[in-house]
């Protein structure tokens, strides 16, 4: 999808979270009528929000098997 629709926003992000936001954006366009420029920017909003969802709840991990080898 983003070799047919040149986005510069793509390419900001990191590969996991981008190869998420064309996934999410294939799937918008499937599922609903807006415009792939529309589904692209909806999709990376949702996928950067996966992304910090998924760093913070890594960094939450480490910080309790921190703590309990503190106790």
């Amino acid at each position: 999808m983003d070799a047919r629709i040149p986005l510069p926003e793509l390419m900001y992000l990191s590969p996991t979270t981008r190869e998420k936001a064309v996934a999410i954006a294939q799937e918008l366009l499937r599922s609903n009528n807006i415009s792939p420029r529309e589904a692209v920017a909806k999709a990376i909003l949702i996928a950067k929000n996966w992304a910090v969802k998924k760093v913070n709840r890594s960094v939450w991990q480490k910080l309790k098997s921190i703590e309990k080898e503190i106790i």
